[in-house]
C-alpha cells in the first residue's frame, strides 16, 4: 500500500500557520490493515510535523476458576507470560518500523484484560487530536474486529477516526474534500474537527443529500456553513444531491467519485450503533464501502 502526500507551496503554509494535528494515534487491531493504517498515520505525521502514538492491543483471557478449589488455574500465569513477551516484541517491531518511517513518537503495549480492548484504546487516545484506523482487508473475515475497534474509538474517545483504505493509494494530505452534511451535531463536529484538511486542501465540496431539490432546513444549515468556514480562510462549493431509492451513503459514496474526492468529512452513527449497523445507515455504508478515506467524528 502506498500513500502519496501533494503538498503545493500554498498548502504547506497553511498547514504551518494553523494548528494542526499534533499528536495521532493509530491502533493495531490485529487485522492485515494494520499496516495500511501505520503507513498512512506516518504520512500525515511527517506531513503536520506531528508525534505519532502507536498502539499494540494484547487482549488478555480471563483466567479460568478451578471447580474444587476456585481459585485461578495456575497455568494462566505462563500463559500470560508467553504473550507479555509475544507483545513485548511485536512493539519492538513496531518501534523499528517508526524509526524507518522517520516519524517522531513511540509504541506502546495495553492490556486488555476484563475490558473491550476498543474501550481500553478509546481510553488511551484522548489526548490525541486524530485517531487513523484501516479498513477491514478481508471482508467478512476481519470486519467484526476491525467494526468493534472502529465503534469503540469514534463513541468512547471523543477523538475524530480516520478511516483510511487497506488496499488501494490515495492523497494525504487530501487535496479535494467532500463534507457530508447534515445540520446534526455530529456533522458539526467532524468539520471542526477536519478543519486542518480543509485548510490546506485545493478544493472543497460541502454535499447535502435530500430527496427533494430543496434541502430545506440542510440548505441553511449548508449557507452558514459556507459563510462559517470562509471566515477560516477555506473557500468552499455546495451541491444537493439525491439518493433517488438508494441509500445516502452510497449516493455521498458516488457522489465523491465523481468529483474526484480524496476525502470525505461526515458525521458518525448519528442513529445510534446498533440501529445502523442492524439496519443499515450512512455510517455503515462509508465503512465498509467507500474506497477512499473518510474521517468521521461523533
Amino acid at each position: 500500500m502506498s500513500v502519496s502526500i501533494h503538498a503545493s507551496a500554498t498548502g504547506s503554509s497553511r498547514m504551518a500557520s494553523h494548528v494542526s494535528y499534533a499528536d495521532i494515534a493509530v491502533a493495531m487491531t490485529g487485522a492485515p490493515g494494520d499496516a495500511a493504517a501505520l503507513d498512512a498515520a506516518a504520512t500525515l505525521a511527517r506531513a503536520y510535523g506531528s508525534r505519532l502514538d502507536v498502539l499494540q492491543l494484547l487482549v488478555m483471557p480471563a483466567p479460568i476458576i478451578d471447580a474444587w478449589g476456585l481459585m485461578p488455574d495456575a497455568g494462566f500465569g505462563e500463559v500470560y507470560a508467553d504473550m507479555r513477551e509475544a507483545g513485548r516484541k511485536s512493539v519492538e517491531v513496531l518501534r523499528s518500523r517508526l524509526a524507518e518511517l522517520a516519524v517522531p513518537g513511540d509504541a506502546r503495549l495495553l492490556e486488555a484484560l476484563c475490558v473491550e480492548p476498543s474501550s481500553l484504546a478509546a481510553m488511551a487516545v484522548r489526548r490525541n487530536d486524530l485517531v487513523v484506523i484501516a479498513t477491514p482487508y478481508r471482508a467478512p473475515i476481519d470486519t467484526s474486529v476491525v467494526h468493534a475497534y472502529f465503534s469503540g474509538l469514534l463513541l468512547e474517545s471523543g477523538r475524530p477516526v480516520l478511516l483510511v483504505p487497506s488496499g488501494k493509494a490515495y492523497p494525504l494530505p487530501p487535496r479535494h474534500v467532500m463534507v457530508a452534511w447534515s445540520d446534526t451535531p455530529e456533522a458539526a463536529r467532524a468539520v471542526h474537527d477536519a478543519m486542518p484538511f480543509l485548510r490546506a486542501a485545493d478544493s472543497v465540496e460541502i454535499v447535502t443529500a435530500s430527496p427533494t431539490a430543496a434541502g430545506g432546513d440542510d440548505d441553511a444549515g449548508r449557507a452558514s456553513l459556507v459563510e462559517h468556514l470562509a471566515h477560516h480562510g477555506v473557500k468552499t462549493t455546495s451541491a444537493t444531491i439525491n439518493p433517488g431509492r438508494g441509500s445516502t451513503g452510497m449516493a455521498l459514496i458516488d457522489h465523491a467519485t465523481r468529483i474526484h474526492a480524496d476525502l470525505i468529512v461526515a458525521g458518525g452513527y448519528g442513529h445510534g450503533r446498533f440501529r445502523e449497523w442492524a439496519l443499515g445507515g450512512t455510517t455503515r455504508d462509508l465503512f465498509l464501502e467507500a474506497a477512499l478515506p473518510v474521517l468521521f467524528s461523533h
